[in-house]
C-alpha cells in the first residue's frame, strides 16, 4: 500500500465513481480500477460494492476513508509546506552581531534583505566577538559578525569589510581644530577605553606601546555607544570604532580620523560542519553584495 492507493481510493469514494476519480486525478479508468482492486487485495478487505448505480463504500470502506483521508489531507499539507520552503516562506536565521554594528551598520545592512522576504524569522543577538565565535563552532548559530582574533578551525571566516578607528572628542577640546589626531597627541589626554577584549583597544594600546608613548586610561567601557556618550558629557576623549560614532550627532561630539590609520577587520563567521540553509546562503550573498564597496576602498 502506498500513498498513490490511498489517493486514488479517497477520491473515488468522494467523487462516487471511477470515471469521475479518473477525471479529477488526471488517469485513465482502467488505471483507478485496478489501483482499487491491488488495495483490496492487500488489506484483504472489500472497499466498495459494485452495484447498478455505481459504487457504494462498504463498512470496511468508511472505516478505511477516515484514516486514509487525514492522511492525504497531511500529506498534502507537508507537500505545500514543502514547496513553501522552496520560496522561503518558512525561513528562519539565528545570527549574533557585535554591539558595535548592531545599532546602526546591521540594520541598514539588512532592510533590503528583510523586505525581500518578508515572511522570515529572524532571531537577533548581540554579543561580544569571543562569544559569538563560540556560539557559531557549537553551531548555535547560522551567522556571526564579529571581530575574531580566534583561529579556531571550526569557524570559517570570510572578510566583510575593514572597521576603522576614529577620535571622539567632546565639542570644545583643544584638539577640535586639528583634522588628524596623531598617537603623540593622545598620550597626556585623560582617555576613556573599551573593554580589554576589543581589538581597536588591543591595536590602539600596541601602537602607543610601539611609539613608546605612555597611555593615561581611568575609564573602561563595554560598549562604543557609551564611550561616545561619556566623551559628550566632558569626561574624556576616546579612541572607538566609526560606526559608533556615527551614531552621534555632531552636536554633540567631534569626530577625527587618526593620523596613523587603525582598523580592525569584520568578519562573517560560519560553522563549516553545520549544513547551510537556503536562507542563510542567500543572507551570506546579500551581505558580501552590500560590503563590497567597503572591502574595495
Amino acid at each position: 500500500m502506498n500513498y498513490r492507493q490511498c489517493e486514488i481510493f479517497v477520491t473515488t469514494l468522494e467523487a462516487g465513481s471511477v470515471t469521475a476519480a479518473a477525471q479529477r486525478l488526471s488517469l485513465s479508468q482502467p488505471a483507478v480500477s485496478k489501483s482499487l482492486k491491488m488495495l483490496e487485495a492487500e488489506l484483504g478487505v472489500r472497499l466498495f460494492k459494485r452495484g447498478a448505480k455505481g459504487l457504494n463504500p462498504t463498512d470496511e470502506g468508511r472505516s478505511f476513508y477516515l484514516e486514509a483521508a487525514r492522511m492525504t489531507e497531511s500529506f498534502g499539507h507537508l507537500e505545500s509546506f514543502a514547496q513553501g520552503l522552496a520560496r522561503l516562506e518558512h525561513a528562519r536565521l539565528e545570527i549574533s552581531c557585535i554591539p558595535a554594528l548592531s545599532t546602526g551598520w546591521l540594520p541598514g545592512a539588512i532592510r533590503d534583505f528583510l523586505y525581500e522576504y518578508s515572511d522570515l524569522s529572524l532571531s537577533f543577538r548581540s554579543v561580544s566577538s569571543p562569544e559569538t565565535v563560540q556560539r557559531v563552532a557549537r553551531g548555535e548559530l547560522d551567522i556571526g559578525i564579529s571581530q575574531a582574533r580566534s583561529e579556531d578551525l571550526s569557524v570559517d571566516k570570510t572578510v566583510l569589510f575593514d572597521l576603522h578607528a576614529v577620535c571622539v572628542l567632546p565639542t570644545r577640546h583643544r584638539l577640535c581644530r586639528e583634522k588628524q589626531i596623531r598617537l603623540d597627541q593622545l598620550s597626556s589626554e585623560r582617555l576613556l577605553s573599551l573593554s580589554a577584549g576589543d581589538e581597536i583597544r588591543r591595536k590602539f594600546e600596541a601602537s602607543m606601546l610601539m611609539a613608546g608613548l605612555p597611555l593615561r586610561s581611568q575609564i573602561e567601557v563595554a560598549i562604543g555607544a557609551m564611550l561616545c556618550r561619556m566623551v559628550a558629557d566632558g569626561h574624556g576623549i576616546g579612541v572607538v570604532d566609526e560606526e559608533s560614532a556615527k551614531l552621534f550627532d555632531r552636536a554633540d561630539v567631534v569626530v577625527r580620523p587618526l593620523a596613523e590609520p587603525l582598523s580592525v577587520p569584520i568578519y562573517l563567521l560560519q560553522n563549516p560542519i553545520k549544513p547551510q540553509t537556503l536562507i542563510a546562503r542567500k543572507f551570506v550573498e546579500h551581505l558580501l553584495d552590500v560590503t563590497a564597496a567597503r572591502r574595495n576602498v
